[in-house]
């Protein structure tokens, strides 16, 4: 067997280093062989960290070979795990352009919608694939999400069906019918689903991540966070700027209008927006939390997620408890703590289990301020020992209550949850 045939074996068993290893010691003696430099961008693709690799890679080949529809599909498949949308789509409609009847270029054109959450269009490009070719894997799990993501349920479980029909060994197809289980509520489905994913895949992250959102799910108010979730991945982050920010004024309308007719019916609405608000960005920790109470779910969880868990949602529980404990004995102290604990949850939330390194920085500062202010109040209203509380206090409990405010806004700024792509 040839070291190429080697490394092409290895590669499709997985053993991705060792193929990586076997194509750049092919391209050490044959350096314009645009099929080696192919299958390495997929090696390097398949490897955290060395994605900006891949595409140095993939770029060799379309140099050396640029009639080949298949090298630009590959780039835009690339391009697209970048977040490079608009790019991985004029890669796309090369491979077209070159083969326009080509079912991978037309699933990479699709597959660069996806990454641009334009699921109509992604949908569409699917379907096209499929046409040209039934049984292209890529372009039916694409169609799956996409009919998910558009929230066609009746079209999305058909979809499905057909997959896991054709191929009931694939973790992909079971991935996808755990996510379908998930968006029509059943997470005893979902979790079935996802545990036989990782029976065939026991190193995908997908059906990882799955799994523990199946076991969060177990709680119907985490249900209803999902329902939120998903409906809200029906639109592209501008669109969802754009709801935000729409449901915020009409909170403000709303509270203005009770405000005239009763300050009680005005504080409720603030209340309820209040408490919405914090699920959104509490319902994942207090999800990990739960699942840490289950001495077999909690095997699925990373240590970031365990200690999200603890921060949001022991801080939570705990925040509580000092409240009502500080106002029914009239303990400022205790107070002072129940409350720092409670404000701390917000970005504590967005500091643990977020992949952007600069978002964790953030985030975890902010929580590192809240829980020094916090001790440092405490310790002061605990020697004071006076019903007045000092200045200092006011002064560092108001800036922590506006930090984690912000929080709920920087939150949504993709940057600052995702990581950035290499």
């Amino acid at each position: 067997m040839s070291e190429l045939s080697h490394g092409v074996l290895l590669q499709e068993q997985g053993r991705i280093e060792e193929a990586e290893a076997c194509f750049r010691s092919v391209l050490s003696r044959e350096p314009e062989n645009d099929f080696v430099h192919n299958r390495l961008a997929l090696c390097l693709l398949d490897q955290e960290g060395k994605k900006s690799l891949a595409l140095d890679s993939i770029n060799e080949a379309v140099r050396i070979r640029p009639e080949d529809p298949f090298h630009h599909g590959i780039k835009s498949l690339i391009l697209a795990e970048m977040r490079k949308g608009r790019d991985a789509l004029a890669a796309a409609d090369t491979a077209i352009s070159l083969d326009p009847e080509n079912s991978f270029s037309l699933a990479a054109k699709a597959n660069a919608y996806c990454a641009m959450d334009r699921w109509s269009d992604g949908e569409e490009w699917s379907r096209r694939a499929l046409v040209a070719d039934s049984d292209n894997t890529m372009a039916a799990n694409l169609l799956t999400l996409t009919l998910r993501m558009q929230g066609k349920s009746d079209q999305n479980e058909a979809a499905v069906d057909q997959l896991l029909a054709a191929n009931p060994e694939s973790d992909i197809a079971h991935i996808n019918a755990g996510w379908t289980a998930l968006h029509r509520g059943d997470h005893r489905k979902a979790e079935e689903h996802f545990r036989e994913a990782l029976r065939l895949d026991p190193d995908c992250d997908h059906a990882r991540d799955g799994l523990v959102e199946s076991f969060r799910a177990r709680s119907p108010l985490y249900r209803a966070y999902l329902s939120y979730c998903f409906f809200m991945q029906r639109f592209t982050g501008g669109k969802q700027w754009m709801i935000i920010i729409g449901i915020y004024l009409v909170y403000r309308f709303a509270s203005q209008a009770l405000k005239q007719v009763h300050p009680l019916l005005a504080a409720g609405l603030a209340f309820l927006w209040l408490g919405l608000v914090m699920w959104v960005w509490l319902a994942p920790g207090i999800g990990n939390l739960l699942i840490l109470l289950d001495r077999n779910a909690r095997l699925a969880l990373q240590r970031s997620e365990k200690m999200q868990g603890i921060a949001v949602g022991g801080g939570l529980v705990f925040g509580l408890i000092g409240i009502g404990l500080g106002y029914g004995l009239d303990l400022s102290p205790a107070l002072l703590a129940g409350f720092g604990l409670l404000v701390s949850t917000v970005p504590a939330s967005l500091a643990f289990d977020n992949e952007s390194a600069a978002g964790r920085l953030l985030f975890g500062l902010i929580t590192g301020y809240i829980y020094l202010a916090t001790i440092g109040t405490v310790i002061l209203e605990s020697v004071r020992n006076s019903g007045k509380m000092h200045d200092v206090t006011m002064i560092l409990g108001t800036i922590a209550l506006l930090a984690a405010v912000l929080c709920t806004w920087l939150g949504n700024v993709p940057a600052l949850r995702r990581k950035k792509q290499t």
